[in-house]
């Protein structure tokens, strides 16, 4: 409450203070002198106009609680409803009802807008459910299918010339047959290995770099060679660099056409580094303006963690990623962080 407010409360006390007195003596046929010469007079007109001051301020205590209950009632309903998203209603235009308004307003505004971002979020992943359904389907077309298709044309052949075959051509049909088989079989572990899920799962960056670069050697015929020195690090770091790896290890199945892999991830007090290097067929720097979308992905996320990246690369000569990572030491000051 402002100070002038405290005045103006004190000088309307005094007035009516002023005014009760009036209305006693003059009610009762009372002056001024009457009151100072006789003493049980004066004392009978003091605890009068005292219970009757009283009287008015508990009456006007009562009336203010139901008026400020009414308010609060209203305050509240209104409240409600800008929770329901509901328009609010406003009879006067005092102060708070100005407030309200404005809020109503706002939660309108925030409501369409969680809304709208809430659809756009849905639509951009049913987006990218249904890009990523065409590429594993355009994938199997391009590779197991195309390979199946063939092994089942050359057998159909065989079986239909079989008796007019020598021993020769028979073993070269069968050996193609093989081939294309074991080419179909590889393709398609490599796809399963492009569809794990690129989350840690409880590991650690160490033991997540152990499981996919073991499951690559395993599942393909590229030659891994991966060197490690790193410590805790933390949560964020872990999965941002987990998913890079990922990244680039998919482009290098699906594009390189490499046969080695090498990896090293080092970490010092104040940085960390990914390198990793493939032998494929690699691309010229000069020519390509604007990186593929997996790589232009490792750049963003790089860039979110404030890092560094730089890719080397020449045709036929493989392509290199070298990423470094500031670390920032967390210091401990009166037992917080």
């Amino acid at each position: 409450m402002k100070k002038q407010h405290y005045l103006f409360f004190l000088l309307y006390s005094s007035v009516i203070i002023l005014f009760i007195i009036f209305i006693v003596l003059n009610s009762l046929g009372l002056k001024l002198r009457t009151l100072l010469k006789d003493f049980w007079v004066a004392e009978q007109f003091a605890f009068s106009v005292f219970f009757l001051i009283l009287s008015i301020t508990v009456l006007l205590l009562l009336l203010w609680m139901i008026l400020d209950d009414n308010s609060k009632r209203s305050i509240n309903q209104n409240l409600r409803r800008i929770l329901n998203n509901q328009p609010i209603k406003t009879d006067q235009d005092n102060e708070i009802n100005l407030n309200l308004t404005r809020l109503s307003k706002k939660m309108n505004h925030l409501t369409t807008s969680l809304q709208n971002t809430e659809n756009s979020r849905i639509l951009n992943s049913q987006e990218i459910v249904k890009q990523e359904r065409k590429r594993i389907a355009r994938d199997l077309h391009d590779t197991v299918s195309q390979e199946l298709f063939a092994s089942s044309m050359i057998l159909s052949g065989v079986s239909q010339s079989l008796d007019h075959l020598d021993k020769k051509q028979l073993k070269l049909q069968l050996t193609t047959v093989e081939e294309l088989l074991q080419n179909a079989q590889n393709d398609l572990r490599i796809l399963l290995l492009h569809l794990r899920p690129t989350e840690l799962e409880n590991r650690s960056l160490s033991e997540g770099f152990d499981m996919i670069l073991k499951e690559l050697t395993d599942k393909s015929n590229i030659e891994v060679v991966y060197q490690k020195n790193i410590g805790q690090l933390p949560k964020t770091i872990e999965d941002n660099i987990f998913r890079i790896a990922q990244e680039f290890i998919s482009n290098t199945l699906k594009h390189a056409k490499a046969t080695r892999l090498e990896v090293y991830l080092n970490q010092t007090e104040t940085e960390l580094q990914l390198k990793m290097i493939d032998d494929g067929i690699g691309f010229d720097m000069d020519e390509v303006h604007d990186l593929s979308y997996g790589l232009k992905n490792i750049e963003d996320r790089v860039d979110d963690m404030a890092g560094t990246v730089k890719f080397l690369s020449q045709k036929d000569k493989g392509v290199s990623m070298d990423i470094r990572l500031p670390l920032v030491k967390e210091e401990e000051e009166n037992g917080e962080n």
